[in-house]
């Protein structure tokens, strides 16, 4: 007989197992009691056999309590002592049907001793399934049956007796070891669950520290990157009509194309961890197409290329943030290796889907690179690395973005004239829209106040003698309470507020509610993070906070200063 198993929630799991389905054998057992009693009331005297039938009764009532009370077990609680109840309840049991045999058995009656033998066996041997988790229990049920029925049949002095006591000994090492078989299976199915949820778990706890170190990367790479370009576009505002302007604005190149590879690493990164989750909604397509085509078509016509888009009125379900990263990948892509001819974006209905293409005249792909061109850092025509021909992992980007949408990328080539991406999305049905609301126009900085929130000294100061060049007063902390103790010290009320997000003490969008509280909660708010903001664009807007990721182009910053803003609210 099995010991009990020594891994603890294995043990646990093995009896909950038992109790749980305790109760199916507990019905039948009462059925058969009925069934029992029914067939002997002629042959047996019938105190005797309401006293069993009334013995039965009541221990069944008492296992189905003990099952109850099992299944509200605290998970510290020990399992020897219902263990033990499992053992004395299939004892009781046994021997109350060890009593039925020998109240049913005539040794002057053939049938009777083939009725004895089928109840013996339906009573044991149908219990095998039902008692497995719990195999010592097992053998209390069947020890009192089979000692009894052998000691009946060897009792007839014969040797069809004994013949029939051999085979129920056969048949009880035959039960013992299907029951242990069983047992077995059980004990590695538990562990192998419970192994299971433990690597889970393990690589639950991957993703959890994988995401903050992201968050944690994301913010340290970017710092630097934003302070090189505030930086830049400083030398080049101040070295204007020098010979010198020209290394500045090979700086803020250098600082846009190593954002671009921070970006683009990141990005792998968060799609192999799980960490962007999509957010699909119903989208029009020609907004998007539009908004693409505003920034493509001045970039192709500076490489001397065509641009043409196709006016589509289709409607999709998609993540907009993440399908609209797709296709700059697959626009970026196409325009990097076009030299010749144009590209080309449109949509159609294919299949019952709609088919997103993007088009280019370019050298083409040979069909053994077309599924090699989605790997990371691979760059069929530029062995020497050339940075401004990218850095291959466009495209690995929109393998995982594809995986995430499940949007499928089709793609078509023919060497020496070019290549189509076509990606696969669901239809959805068209909506109103509403107007866009027009954009103002700009105001000049001279004077403009601006209150400063940043925690790093390299950025600080570059922001700083940034917004000094355009003419800004402006007020700089590391920390909101320095920085309101000198503007109240000085008088000094901001028309603008700037706070990174991620601070020394507490977070960004604390900060500018502590600034809006002093000095009028309609202040224009810029919240600057490196890294995945924990709430939506959408929500940060209805704050008034407009949210903006570093590193923030020069002038980027510029549009949103210049922008005329809402009267200030009188201070709290």
């Amino acid at each position: 007989m099995l010991p009990h198993p020594q891994d603890e929630r294995t043990r646990r799991a093995m009896l909950l197992l038992f109790y749980a389905q305790s109760g199916v054998s507990l019905v039948a057992a009462a059925l058969l009691v009925l069934l029992h009693v029914g067939t002997q009331i002629d042959r047996v005297a019938l105190p005797a056999l309401l006293t069993w039938g009334a013995a039965f009764a009541a221990l069944i009532v008492l296992r189905m309590l003990w099952k109850r009370q099992v299944a509200q077990l605290p998970e510290a609680a020990d399992p020897a002592p219902w263990e033990r109840r499992a053992e004395l309840g299939a004892l009781l049991t046994g021997g109350l049907w060890a009593l039925a045999l020998v109240m049913a058995f005539d040794a002057r009656q053939g049938a009777t001793q083939m009725y004895a033998g089928m109840l013996a066996c339906v009573t044991c041997v149908a219990s095998i399934n039902v008692m497995a988790p719990q195999p010592r229990a097992f053998v209390m049920l069947l020890g009192p049956v089979a000692v009894a029925l052998i000691a009946l049949f060897l009792s007839l002095g014969s040797w069809g007796g004994a013949y029939n006591a051999l085979l129920v000994l056969s048949a009880v090492a035959l039960a013992m070891a299907l029951t242990l078989r069983h047992t077995r299976l059980l004990r590695e199915s538990h562990a192998l669950r419970f192994e299971r949820e433990a690597l889970l778990a393990q690589a639950q706890a991957a993703r959890e520290a994988q995401t903050r170190f992201l968050a944690a990367a994301s913010h340290d790479l970017r710092q630097p990157v934003h302070a090189l370009g505030l930086l830049a576009a400083q030398a080049a505002h101040e070295l204007q009509g020098r010979r010198a302007a020209q290394t500045a604005e090979q700086l803020q190149a250098m600082a846009q194309a190593l954002d671009g590879l921070v970006e683009n690493l990141l990005d792998v990164s968060r799609l192999d961890s799980g960490a962007l989750q999509p957010q699909c909604r119903s989208l029009p397509l020609q907004p998007l197409f539009e908004r693409l085509s505003t920034e493509y078509a001045v970039l192709a016509e500076a490489k001397g290329l065509q641009w043409r888009l196709r006016p589509t009125p289709l409607w999709v379900r998609s993540d907009a943030q993440q399908l609209e990263r797709l296709l700059r990948n697959l626009l970026s892509n196409a325009l990097t290796h076009t030299l010749h001819g144009g590209v080309l974006l449109a949509a159609r209905r294919r299949g019952g889907r709609v088919q997103i293409a993007v088009w280019d005249t370019g050298p083409g792909i040979a069909p053994e690179h077309h599924e090699r061109i989605f790997q990371e850092f691979v760059q069929l025509a530029n062995p020497g690395r050339d940075r401004r021909r990218g850095h291959g992992l466009g495209l690995a980007i929109v393998a995982r973005l594809a995986r995430l949408l499940d949007h499928p990328v089709d793609l078509r080539s023919r060497l020496g004239h070019g290549s189509c991406f076509a990606v696969s999305l669901p239809e959805d049905e068209p909506r109103l829209l509403t107007e866009p609301r027009t954009v103002p126009q700009g105001q000049p900085l001279q004077g403009r106040c601006v209150a400063l929130v940043e925690d790093d000294e390299a950025v600080r100061e570059a922001t700083v003698t940034l917004l000094r060049t355009w003419g800004c007063e402006v007020w700089a902390e590391a920390a909101v309470a320095p920085l309101l103790a000198r503007l109240r010290a000085a008088g000094a009320r901001p028309q603008r507020l700037i706070s990174d997000w991620r601070l020394a003490e507490g977070d960004g969008l604390s900060a500018i509610e502590a600034l809006r509280e002093a000095f009028g909660d309609r202040l224009p708010a810029l919240l600057i993070s490196g890294e995945t903001l924990p709430m939506s664009a959408k929500a940060l807007r209805a704050l008034r906070v407009q949210p903006a990721r570093k590193p923030l182009p020069a002038a980027a910053l510029r549009a949103w200063l210049s922008a005329p803003s809402e009267p200030p609210s009188e201070a709290h």
